[in-house]
């Protein structure tokens, strides 16, 4: 009898052990959020409610002209608003950016939602130039509070991960950083190797987007994919990740996606939780 109690007791630690695992490997997922790009609802309220519903907990990369509509629907729906997506252009002699960027840094004052910044190429554009930009755009942010996180953009002045790290250094600036975007590391770093990219940056990656992609693909059709879609080994970045300390959200990129809206957040969904699932990194 002594002895069957004991492997009673064992079997149950064991099944207490596994769903502790379980538990905590789900509470310890990061949060995830879609680009506004993704949402080709019929409202704001409407995409508001669908993700939501999905389980995501907020929405990002906001075009500064839609961020009060935006803002008010999440405030509604108490979810969040991660991040704005902002451009500016880069000149010989100077630089110009979005006309709605400074009002919509004021609006989201006091939050912890993210500017993100292109850097596009004007008339003859240099690094200094491109700095100074970035000056601009930090002073006012930390005005309200924020943070600015340069975004490398295919075929942009700034279109490569180190090239952001380095004008983010030379910015001077405590509160700036730079993101990844998997689409765009594909894009214009394809031989790159992504662990060493990664570690490079690490110190200064405050956000992160994601989608399905194929490994190597050469358009936004290939590069941009449902999450479930594509050949990327998304559990590797995810490691990755891990392994840099990375604890911010993570973005879902869905431009240029053609299925219908909810069917593509609801699968993509579907894969981040199995991504998370235990195990996930073994299969």
């Amino acid at each position: 009898m002594y002895h069957v109690m004991l492997t009673r007791t064992f079997l149950l630690l064991l099944l207490i052990s596994r769903f502790t695992t379980a538990a905590e490997k789900t509470a310890s997922s990061p949060a995830i959020y879609p680009f506004q790009n993704g949402l080709r609802f019929s409202s704001v309220d409407e995409s508001i409610r669908v993700i939501k519903d999905l389980g995501y907990q907020g929405v990002g990369s906001i075009y500064p002209k839609d961020l009060a509509a935006y803002k008010n629907a999440c405030d509604m729906e108490k979810i969040k608003v991660f991040s704005i997506y902002t451009g500016g252009i880069v000149n010989s002699d100077g630089f110009t950016y979005e006309k709605d960027a400074s009002t919509a840094i004021e609006l989201l004052k006091g939050t912890d939602a993210l500017v993100e910044l292109n850097a596009q190429s004007g008339n003859m554009p240099n690094e200094i130039q491109a700095v100074a930009l970035v000056k601009d755009v930090a002073q006012k942010a930390k005005a309200a509070g924020l943070k600015v996180v340069l975004y490398p953009h295919s075929k942009y002045y700034i279109e490569r991960l180190d090239q952001a790290v380095k004008i983010a250094r030379a910015s001077g600036c405590d509160n700036v950083g730079v993101a990844f975007n998997l689409c765009h590391f594909l894009k214009v770093q394809p031989n790159d190797d992504l662990a060493t990219s990664l570690d490079d940056a690490k110190d200064l990656i405050w956000s992160v987007s994601i989608c399905g992609a194929d490994t190597a693909g050469n358009d936004w059709n290939t590069l941009i994919r449902p999450l479930d879609e594509g050949t990327f080994d998304q559990n590797k970045l995810l490691q990755h990740l891990q392994e840099i300390r990375y604890s911010g959200p993570i973005g879902l990129q869905c431009f240029n996606i053609k299925i219908d809206p909810q069917q593509n957040l609801a699968r993509s969904m579907t894969a981040w939780r199995k991504l998370h699932s235990p195990g996930a990194a073994e299969r």
